[in-house]
């Protein structure tokens, strides 16, 4: 999965599939929306990751967007992280 980290406060197009990580009081918050592209499927489904319980660290959130999306077979992935919150560590 090729992943495209966005500058903070910059939103993916919502042509894309994208993760939402923001920074809220006690931890971060995770948000998602993909085109479910596994096996043989005549159309692609789209499918949303909405609320849950907060994430302690940034890396904690992002972790588990990036095992989200894998599991739905994204090949771009665009990770975008809400504005005022330090700049998206890189991919290791």
């Amino acid at each position: 999965m090729e992943i495209v980290k966005l500058p903070p406060g910059v939103r993916a197009s919502e042509e894309t599939d994208c993760i939402r990580i923001q920074e809220v009081s006690g931890g971060f918050s995770l948000g998602g929306s993909v085109l479910f592209r596994c096996g043989d499927v005549d159309a692609a489904e789209s499918v949303s990751l909405i609320g849950g319980d907060l994430y302690p660290s940034y890396e904690d959130a992002e972790s588990a967007g990036l095992a989200w999306a894998s599991e739905h077979c994204v090949e771009v992935l665009y990770v975008s992280r809400s504005e005022g919150t330090e700049p998206l560590p890189d991919v290791a």
